[in-house]
C-alpha cells in the first residue's frame, strides 16, 4: 500500500495569488475565489476544462495516481495538491469500447468532478473538493490537513475539518466488463457530542468518448440500457433517487452509440441518493448545493445546445445530492459507474452474393431488427480484404473482391454496446446461415 504523509496539522496555504477571473483558472487548473468575491459565472468554469486540458499535457506536470481493472481506469489527484482527492474514469485496454476513451471529463487528468460536503448544523458550512469556492459558506478541503493511501484499486483521501473526519475511497471492483464497478463512498466521522445533520453532493463531469454533453437514459435499477429506446437530451430530474441513469454519447460518432455507462446508488445504509439530476455542466458548478432546478426544456446535450465548454460543444453532467443524520450512525454514501448493457447486445450480418466482383452486407440489431449504421465492418477473400463503415441502412459494400467459387466472409468485430456478428456470402455459397 502506498500511503502519502499527512501535512503538519495546519490549513494549507489557500491559493490566494489566483485572480478570480477566466484566466486564474490556469493556476494548476483550479479557481480560489476568496468568500466576498462575486463568482466568475459558466463561462469561466467552461475555461477551467480547457486549462486542465493544457496543465495536464504539460511535460513534467505531476501525474494523478491510477489505478484499475483494464475495464475501468481511475485517476485521482494525490494528497497536498490543489484539489486532492478529484478524480476521473476513463476506460481501459479491456475495456469492449477501446481504452483511453472518457467516461468523467479529462482525458486522465482528474479536475471536475468533485464532491461537497454541507454541515448542515455548523452554519452550513459547505467543504468544498478543489478550490472551485463560488459562494461564503464554502471552504476547500484543501485547507485541512489530509493524506491519501493506495492500495490495490483502491484510491482512499481523507480529511480532518474541525470535529469531522471525511473519507473519500474510490475503488474499481470486478475482473470482467460485466462485473466491473467504479465505487466512490464517502463516510464522514462526526466527533461533535451533539451529531450534526449533513448533505452530500457528487457533481460528475460526465464525458462519454469524444463526447463532452452525452444524454442520458433513465432506467429502473439494474436495467440495462437499450439502444433504441428514447434518450434525453434536455435537463431533467429523476424521478427516483434509486433508479439507473445511463449516460450515454449521442453526437460525437456516426450512427448509434458506442458507450454507455450507468450511474446509481448503491444498497449501503443512507446510500439511495435523494435527487440525482441531469445538468449543464458550467451552471451547475455555481449553485449551491442541492439548489440546482433542472429546466425539461433547456437542451444541454445537442449540437444547438446553449449549455457550452470552452470548445464550443454541449457541456452535461450528473449531480447527485444524499442528506444524512450523524445521530443514526456514521454517514456513509455511494455511488457508482458501471458498463451499461453488461453484455454487448446481439447482432447479425447478412451477407449477399457476389454482384461483378462488388460484395455487399447487412447488420443489424438481433432483437429488434433495426440496421446498425457507422459500425465498421471487414470484407476478406483470401488475401483480399476491404473495410467500410455501414451507412444508415445498416448496409455496406466492398468494390473489387474477386471471391470466385471460395465467395467471402464479412465480420463486424463489436464493441461496448453491440457485439461481434459475421456471414458467408458469394456465387455458390450465398444463403448460409448467419454465424454469431
Amino acid at each position: 500500500m502506498r500511503r502519502f504523509p499527512r501535512p503538519a496539522d495546519r490549513p494549507i496555504t489557500r491559493l490566494v495569488t489566483c485572480l478570480v477571473t477566466a484566466a486564474a483558472l490556469g493556476c494548476s487548473g483550479t479557481a480560489a475565489l476568496s468568500a466576498s468575491a462575486a463568482p466568475p459565472g459558466p463561462r469561466a468554469a467552461a475555461r477551467l476544462k480547457q486549462d486542465l486540458l493544457r496543465h495536464a499535457r504539460t511535460p513534467g506536470a505531476p501525474a494523478a495516481e491510477g489505478v484499475g481493472n483494464g475495464v475501468f481506469q481511475v485517476y485521482a489527484t494525490p494528497a497536498g495538491r490543489p484539489g486532492a482527492g478529484q478524480f476521473t474514469v476513463t476506460t481501459g485496454t479491456a475495456n469492449p469500447a477501446g481504452p483511453g476513451r472518457d467516461v468523467l471529463f479529462g482525458q486522465g487528468a482528474p479536475g471536475t468532478s468533485y464532491m461537497i460536503v454541507r454541515d448542515v448544523d455548523d452554519n452550513g458550512t459547505d467543504y468544498v473538493q478543489g478550490q472551485m469556492l463560488t459562494h461564503a459558506n464554502e471552504r476547500s478541503l484543501d485547507d485541512y490537513p489530509s493524506y491519501q493511501s493506495v492500495s490495490g484499486n483502491t484510491i482512499t483521501t481523507s480529511w480532518s475539518p474541525p470535529s469531522l473526519t471525511i473519507d473519500q475511497t474510490v475503488s474499481v471492483t470486478g475482473t470482467t466488463a460485466a462485473d466491473t464497478r467504479v465505487t466512490v463512498t464517502t463516510k464522514i466521522y462526526d466527533f461533535h457530542t451533539a451529531k450534526h445533520r449533513f448533505r452530500i453532493q457528487y457533481l460528475w463531469d460526465t464525458a462519454i468518448g469524444a463526447d463532452d454533453g452525452p444524454a442520458v437514459q433513465p432506467r429502473p435499477a439494474g436495467t440495462p440500457y437499450r439502444p433504441f429506446d428514447p434518450v434525453i437530451g434536455v435537463e431533467h430530474t429523476a424521478a427516483t433517487g434509486g433508479e439507473d441513469t445511463v449516460v450515454v454519447d449521442d453526437d460525437a460518432n456516426t450512427g448509434p452509440p458506442t458507450l454507455a455507462v450507468a450511474v446509481s446508488g448503491t444498497g449501503r445504509p443512507q446510500a439511495v441518493p435523494e435527487t440525482v439530476k441531469y445538468v449543464c455542466w458550467p451552471d451547475a458548478v455555481y449553485a449551491p448545493l442541492g439548489e440546482y432546478v433542472t429546466d425539461d426544456t433547456r437542451d444541454i446535450s445537442g449540437s444547438g445546445s446553449g449549455c457550452r465548454n470552452a470548445n464550443g460543444a454541449a457541456d452535461s453532467a450528473l449531480a447527485l445530492v444524499w442528506s444524512a443524520n450523524a445521530a443514526q450512525g456514521s454517514p456513509e454514501v455511494a455511488a457508482s459507474l458501471r458498463m451499461s448493457p453488461p453484455t454487448p447486445h446481439p447482432t447479425t450480418m447478412k451477407a449477399g452474393p457476389l454482384s461483378l466482383g462488388s460484395a455487399t452486407a447487412a447488420l443489424t440489431d438481433t432483437a429488434t431488427g433495426k440496421p446498425l449504421a457507422g459500425r465498421a465492418v471487414r470484407f476478406t477473400s483470401g488475401a483480399s480484404s476491404c473495410a467500410k463503415v455501414t451507412d444508415a441502412s445498416g448496409h455496406a459494400t466492398c468494390g473489387g473482391l474477386l471471391g470466385g467459387l471460395l465467395g467471402y466472409d464479412v465480420a463486424y468485430a463489436g464493441g461496448a454496446v453491440w457485439g461481434p456478428s459475421s456471414d458467408h456470402g458469394g456465387l455458390l455459397l450465398a444463403g448460409r446461415a448467419p454465424r454469431r
